[in-house]
């Protein structure tokens, strides 16, 4: 079991990584997957979809 500290930075950096995401040579696919992740993380923590 994680503890919100853990996730709460695991959560920062997927949103860095999302921003950074326009650098990367597949920006679409990039972004789609770290949206896709932070939607789930948010799932899994709150029981809610985004």
């Amino acid at each position: 079991m994680k503890t919100e500290k853990e996730i709460e930075d695991f959560r920062k950096d997927i949103e860095q990584r999302l921003e950074n995401a326009s650098k990367l040579p597949d920006p679409m696919t990039a972004m789609n997957y770290y949206q896709g992740a932070l939607r789930t993380l948010e799932w899994m923590t709150t029981g809610q979809d985004i």
